[in-house]
């Protein structure tokens, strides 16, 4: 009779994962504690996210479901903003349908949507890793939601470890995080001052003669103060100057303007601006190439008509505004109005500009920050 084989018995699996899964709990919650922390547990079942909401906002997990309706109706209703960002090609409808349905496991939308819904922001805290934040609001008076976010499979509720857990979660503050973001707006807001701040003061002597030579205006203080407030731009001033001798003109009356257009230059009116302009260009890209833009060394020099004599003020001023001198280039009193106008030429100036070079300004803006949905 042939013997049977001997069976060998089977070694019983060890719990290592579990153990290493206990391991890690305990780890998670000394660093917690260390921020004087705890971690209130939910229930596993696919409801864990909004189970760990309905704790830190109501104090009971039971309500999960009231927070997935609330949450997955805010989705439907901003459907632009959330349909771009649902993966494997799933039509928005049939996505919402089961994230209503219970059991469905959150993930980064519902983390946003669960943000602006409860009009609070989001701290995820996770083992030995940087924690995670959901900042839609920036008033510090916002509530603050701590879940603490484990294996990438399950959420739990984080309290303070003062809390007694009887109903919404008591205000959590790590002094750490505050004292970084803080600091990271002031270096923020100081640098953007210190860079405008900056560019203001700078006005190239060349560029004022380039815009002296171009608009027939002898009056450097008026020619620099316009460039400060077009931020250097060449050509805005230029226009703004022109733009303003013409505001200018039309309040004089009509008997001075008919006398003045009598004795006026025309071909001096509409040769000299030009002829001048682009000689100052051509000097002041040279000059800006052989000194690097040293506007500390470099003095403004317009030489214009009026240099070689006096002109009586209330002779017709001989740049070709059609207005008598005192009210033209003999004139300090169109400082005040600079601030005024400056903001009407420049809108006319970028079409007309766009249109003759043939390029596009970059425009910054700063849009609105409205969170990160890949966290």
């Amino acid at each position: 009779m042939a013997k049977t084989k001997q069976q060998k018995s089977k070694p019983k699996k060890q719990p290592h994962q579990k153990q290493g899964k206990d391991c890690d709990l305990s780890q998670f919650r000394a660093q917690l504690d260390a921020l004087g922390l705890k971690i209130i547990q939910v229930t596993a079942d696919g409801n864990c996210f909004f189970r760990a909401i309905a704790d830190q906002l109501e104090g009971n997990e039971d309500e999960h479901n009231k927070y997935r309706n609330m949450i997955v109706l805010y989705i439907v209703k901003n459907r632009e903003m959330f349909e771009p960002f649902i993966e494997d090609d799933v039509p928005f409808e049939d996505y919402c349908k089961t994230m209503d349905d219970d059991g469905t496991w959150a993930g980064n939308m519902e983390l946003q949507a669960a943000s602006l819904v409860t009009r609070s922001n989001i701290c995820i805290h996770r083992n030995m890793s940087p924690r995670w934040y959901i900042r839609n609001f920036e008033d510090t008076r916002t509530r603050m939601i701590h879940l603490s976010y484990h294996d990438g499979e399950h959420y739990n509720s984080v309290r303070s470890k003062e809390d007694a857990c009887g109903g919404p979660a008591r205000p959590v503050v790590i002094e750490a995080d505050a004292k970084v973001s803080a600091a990271s707006k002031q270096a923020k807001a100081t640098e953007s001052k210190s860079k405008n701040k900056a560019d203001k003061c700078h006005v190239n002597a060349g560029a004022i003669k380039v815009v002296m030579s171009g608009s027939c205006c002898d009056n450097t203080e008026k020619a620099e103060q316009v460039l400060l407030q077009v931020n250097g731009d060449v050509d805005a001033a230029i226009e703004f100057l022109i733009a303003d001798q013409g505001m200018e003109s039309l309040t004089e009356n009509d008997t001075e303007t008919a006398s003045a257009s009598d004795t006026i230059n025309p071909k001096h009116a509409s040769d000299s601006p030009m002829e001048n302009t682009e000689q100052a260009r051509e000097e002041l890209i040279e000059e800006e190439s052989a000194s690097g833009n040293n506007s500390e060394t470099v003095q403004a020099k317009c030489t214009t008509q009026t240099d070689d004599k006096k002109i009586p003020r209330n002779k017709t001023c001989p740049c070709g505004s059609k207005k008598k001198y005192k009210s033209c280039c003999g004139t300090a009193t169109g400082r005040s109005s600079v601030k005024l106008l400056v903001s009407q030429t420049m809108e006319s100036k970028k079409g007309r500009k766009n249109l003759r070079r043939g390029t596009s300004n970059e425009v910054e803006a700063n849009a609105p920050d409205v969170g990160a949905l890949c966290i």
